[in-house]
């Protein structure tokens, strides 16, 4: 609000403390002396109130100004020794001040108090100009709905009347989009107000304490019975999918927030604002991928470059077209498998370079976690994220990124007997999660691994493209080879390509011991110092493929 820097030429402070001396103790019998009526009649004109609101005005200020309090109508009855009830009627003038803007509440118990302006307008004794009233959107309803609740115990309140007050101010914004939406699914009064609340802890990015969001609307007599009702999963706002916990715990330390489909009830249109977003240790942009040529067996390069032929962002909306139009699933889903070295990681970050597509590459430890139950929240934020993420690429005109669960052995194997523990049962728990998601995915989602043998059936039906990487051919070796170190003849490709059954992987670690010994000694390593690095490469008796997945440590 602006105040004005108009000059009153007569003091506004003066003729309110002639009017308040007047009718304070007075019981309604004010003596209409000269001085009075001045007054009165001044402050009338000037703020264009009633006798009655310049009397209302007056006691707040005074109470306000001089021993720092707010005002009710039983205060309000005290300052001119009148029975509360005489003036329950004047609720009205007092709602018209506030709707004005020369009173605001304090949000407790119907406590009102001059707003900050009107104050400093006396101290300078120039013209207040009201606030123009702001129409309340869902955004400020959350906020001062959370406030309230947040302050009812400094106020004294009890279960009964901060629900009371919650209620009014509710029925008070009734055609609010927020408060429809909420009534819309059905939810009991107490479960829109936990809503409410949580919605602003997502409006700042926060998430909630169960034990403190449960507090600002229950006494400790229920506080306990909610809680075990929402921990156990049998609260409706848990039922309904309108919450999570975004972290599992005791009653003092577990959190809440919103889902997807809560945050759409809490925020409507505006639901975008507030959704989760990548984490940018997850991508790889497509301008940092660095072009690197790969060599496959003819089967191979036609299986690669049918994928990247789909990939391409025309011809991949043209298929989901195609797809969503005959009633089929949309997204593409791929796996890569095969022995460790021969360019799976590789391949998929290739593709994305050529297709002009960003990779959101999940690191598969970062899902476990010490908390049973965390683990599956992990996961599925990442698709929540990724699922996000695609949607406001579509929303900018931009290519749809891909997501890769690089190693993911663990998560797509042959489920474990659910009575082996509770780690089998949170691994079973996280391949439900994926096989959902993959059920309903709708964009590109890409998983490479070396255990192929130990793949659940459940997961192989839902990949389009299934892939098998093997060691590369002598031929493909040779030409491997002689793209790593040029200066290698035909004849001493071949021979290296023949002798040694490796990887693509395992020859890029040859070429960097060559380029090591070039920066130690000074020169190019003997033809016969590359034959001795390459039978250091392999340890005999060691299986070389890495075991990933989840530990006891759950």
């Amino acid at each position: 609000m602006e105040t004005q820097d108009k000059k009153i030429r007569w003091d506004v402070a003066s003729a309110m403390s002639a009017v308040y001396s007047t009718v304070c103790n007075s019981k309604l019998k004010v003596r209409q002396t000269v001085k009075y009526k001045l007054a009165i009649q001044r402050l009338c004109q000037l703020y264009n109130l009633s006798e009655q609101q310049v009397w209302i005005l007056c006691v707040a200020c005074e109470n306000y100004i001089e021993d720092d309090e707010d005002t009710t109508i039983k205060g309000l009855g005290d300052r001119l020794r009148i029975p509360a009830l005489m003036i329950m009627g004047w609720k009205a003038d007092i709602d018209n001040l506030k709707d004005r803007g020369f009173l605001e509440n304090n949000w407790a118990r119907d406590r009102f108090r001059p707003v900050g302006e009107f104050c400093n307008s006396l101290f300078t004794n120039t013209l207040f100009v009201p606030r123009p009233k702001k129409a309340i959107d869902d955004i400020a309803f959350v906020k001062i709905f959370y406030a309230r609740c947040k302050n009812r115990k400094d106020n004294d309140m009890d279960q009964v009347e901060i629900q009371r007050e919650m209620k009014k101010f509710e029925d008070a914004h009734e055609k609010l989009g927020v408060v429809k939406r909420a009534k819309a699914e059905k939810l009991e009064m107490t479960s829109r107000f936990i809503l409410y609340c949580l919605a602003d802890d997502v409006k700042d990015n926060i998430d909630s304490s169960l034990d403190l969001t449960i507090e600002r609307l229950y006494d400790s007599s229920e506080c306990f019975e909610v809680a075990v009702e929402m921990m156990d999963g049998d609260h409706e706002l848990f039922q309904k999918g309108l919450v999570e916990f975004s972290k599992m715990g005791n009653y003092s330390d577990a959190e809440l927030t919103l889902t997807d489909k809560g945050k759409k009830v809490a925020f409507g249109d505006k639901a975008f604002l507030f959704e989760e977003a990548l984490d940018d240790k997850l991508l790889i942009k497509t301008d940092k991928i660095k072009a690197k040529r790969l060599f496959y067996s003819r089967q191979n390069q036609k299986e690669i470059d049918r994928l990247k032929n789909a990939l391409e962002d025309g011809t991949l909306k043209e298929i989901q077209a195609r797809l969503g139009a005959e009633g089929l699933p949309i997204g593409v889903a791929v796996l890569l498998y095969g022995e460790p070295g021969t360019g799976k990681t590789e391949s998929v970050l290739q593709i994305a370079r050529e297709t002009g597509r960003h990779v959101v590459h999940v690191d598969i430890s970062e899902s476990k976690s010490a908390w049973f139950g965390e683990s599956e929240k992990r996961v599925k934020k990442i698709f929540t994220s990724y699922r996000h993420a695609c949607e406001a690429c579509e929303k900018r005109g931009e290519k749809i990124p891909i997501l890769l669960f690089n190693e993911a052995d663990a998560i797509i194997s042959k489920r474990k007997d659910s009575n082996a523990g509770n780690c089998a049962q949170t691994e079973n728990a996280i391949q439900n999660i994926i096989l959902e998601e993959l059920e309903n995915l709708n964009g590109i989602f890409i998983a490479t691994t070396n255990l192929v043998a130990n793949l659940d059936s459940a997961f192989e039906r839902r990949f389009l493209f299934k892939v098998k990487f093997e060691n590369p051919s002598i031929e493909s070796k040779t030409f491997i080879w002689k793209d790593k170190l040029s200066w290698l003849n035909e004849r001493q490709a071949k021979t290296f390509a023949a002798d040694y059954d490796f990887s693509g992987g395992q020859i890029d670690n040859i070429v960097r011991k060559i380029a090591m010994n070039e920066v130690i000694t000074g020169k190019r390593p003997a033809i016969s110092e590359i034959h001795e690095m390459c039978r250091n490469e392999k340890i005999d008796g060691q299986n070389s493929a890495r075991q990933i997945g989840f530990s006891s440590g759950f």
